[in-house]
């Protein structure tokens, strides 16, 4: 199985750089193809974050997210849990705090304590008051 880093995962998104992006498909073909490519949810929120920066809209990068993650070959720490999370996150918010929620809440460990008034809007998070 292979990991791929943020900035690869990116230009097969976004396919902004050509000399890169036709490197970071080639790689990944291969990879999907053969062993698999193994996403962890720190680079699924990276990658969400980067995104942002691209002016895409929260539904596009939704779309290419959930695309990324059921294609056949990719495998995440937990399907069930990150579909959860960006089912959220197409609503708003940052991907990177609900996969926190999704894994607390598939730990039984909820709520999840942030001080984040936003992020404490959901349920599930309360917050912490200084």
């Amino acid at each position: 199985m292979q990991t791929f880093d943020t900035n690869v995962i990116v230009r097969l998104l976004v396919g902004d750089d050509p000399g890169q992006t036709a490197v970071a498909e080639q790689a990944f073909l291969k990879a999907v193809n053969n062993d698999g490519v193994y996403l962890p949810d720190v680079v699924l929120a990276e990658v969400a974050w980067v995104l942002h920066g691209y002016a895409l809209e929260r539904s596009v990068r939704h779309g290419l997210l959930e695309r990324l993650v059921r294609t056949r070959g990719v495998v995440v720490d937990d399907l069930d849990a990150v579909i959860e999370a960006l089912q959220r996150f197409v609503q708003g918010g940052d991907l990177a705090d609900h996969l926190i929620w999704a894994r607390a809440a598939k730990a039984a460990a909820l709520p999840v304590l942030s001080f984040d008034r936003s992020f404490a809007a959901h349920a599930g998070v309360q917050l912490l008051e200084t």
